[in-house]
């Protein structure tokens, strides 16, 4: 539970003055960003027209109240209002357990209150359950909030693609593991949401919210009865562009990020001590250029700011096919992105000592905007 779980279980044993015959339990989440503040989102939520949960904000949630099986009415007040912005009609079964949740943010999607049924079967061993609902309403077309659920890599997880607001997932089995996702766009060209990796332990039911409006609040994670989930920056295209090296002249690169994968590839242009040109290449997934065999090494090695790439030289080539290309790693860099216009390289060169520089954007093809 999160910040209000103190208050809000102590509420929770205002539900049902008859605990030891209660026949099904509830957890009750706050994820309707209708204002700009947190303490603006403050709602009082009555049951059968008695306040039991006060003063609850975006992000709270409860879990595991009880109750005796019927049908409740379950209604929303801002605090210090008698007019309920959200109300539901709710039946709860013998045995069963369900999650309750505020949604919408009143602007491009309504205010409403969402009720989900939890039972599922016991995990297997090594497994947890998972399901992932799609609680961001930050588009009024129910098309242009389809997103996808990915690996850091871009790999889609759970054939969930084309997943619009409002929809969940239902619990599927996932084995327990260190786990890099994030929230895109349906195709995989835009990152939403980046979670950084998270541990999620065997034989455990855990529900993921996408929450947020992107206006009125962030986009962001929260997991039932995990707590809000950390996120990063997610990886754009704020940083792709040529850069110039300050030490020395003549010297730079030109850096194109892969949002879709977290991937960032690109040209590293020098002189050699005889004053030829030199072009390497660099790769953050660590593949050799033009080696079908190969895989990602480093799937999701670009975080938006930081990257540790492959360094190659290629000899060779032509305009003929039997020309061939012969592609060789000679080191790495470590790139990282300070701002819009400024970063450092450290380039370690095979055999030799590390040697940092310092670059300046020269071109941008995106826009840019500073976050710190």
């Amino acid at each position: 539970m999160n910040k209000t779980v103190t208050t809000l279980a102590a509420a929770g044993l205002l539900l049902s003055a008859q605990a030891a015959w209660a026949q099904a339990t509830v957890n009750v989440a706050h994820f309707a960003p209708f204002a700009d503040s947190i303490d603006a989102t403050a709602v009082d939520i009555a049951i059968d027209g008695e306040v039991a949960l006060p003063g609850v904000k975006y992000k709270d949630f409860v879990t595991d109240l009880s109750f005796e099986a019927g049908t409740y009415t379950i209604e929303v007040f801002p605090v210090g209002s008698d007019t309920a912005v959200m109300s539901e009609m709710v039946t709860l079964v013998d045995g069963r357990a369900y999650t309750l949740y505020a949604s919408g943010n009143n602007v491009t999607q309504p205010l409403a209150l969402v009720a989900m049924q939890d039972n599922i079967d016991a995990p297997l061993e090594g497994e947890l359950n998972l399901r992932i609902v799609h609680a961001a309403p930050f588009a009024a077309d129910l098309a242009a909030t389809e997103v996808s659920i990915r690996t850091a890599g871009g790999d889609v997880v759970g054939s969930l693609t084309g997943v619009p607001y409002g929809v969940n997932s239902g619990f599927f089995p996932v084995p327990a593991a260190e786990y890099d996702l994030k929230v895109a766009s349906n195709d995989g060209s835009v990152n939403y949401i980046d979670l950084l990796p998270v541990e999620l332990p065997a034989g455990a039911d855990i529900t993921v919210f996408a929450v947020g409006d992107g206006v009125n609040q962030p986009l962001g994670i929260v997991a039932i009865p995990v707590g809000e989930l950390p996120t990063r920056t997610p990886v754009d295209n704020r940083s792709n562009g040529m850069w110039m090296i300050q030490e020395g002249s003549g010297t730079g690169y030109v850096f194109q990020p892969m949002p879709s994968q977290n991937r960032v590839v690109g040209t590293w242009y020098t002189y050699d001590a005889d004053g030829n040109p030199t072009f390497l290449t660099f790769d953050s997934c660590d593949v050799i250029p033009g080696d079908p065999d190969d895989v990602c090494n480093n799937p999701g090695g670009f975080d938006g700011e930081m990257a540790t790439t492959a360094l190659y030289t290629s000899s060779g080539g032509g305009p003929n096919e039997d020309d061939v290309v012969t592609t060789t790693k000679v080191g790495e860099i470590d790139f990282e992105i300070l701002s819009c216009n400024d970063a450092t390289a450290t380039v370690r060169l095979d055999g030799a000592d590390p040697v940092t520089y310092t670059a300046s954007q020269l071109s941008r093809p995106f826009p840019c905007v500073d976050t710190q």
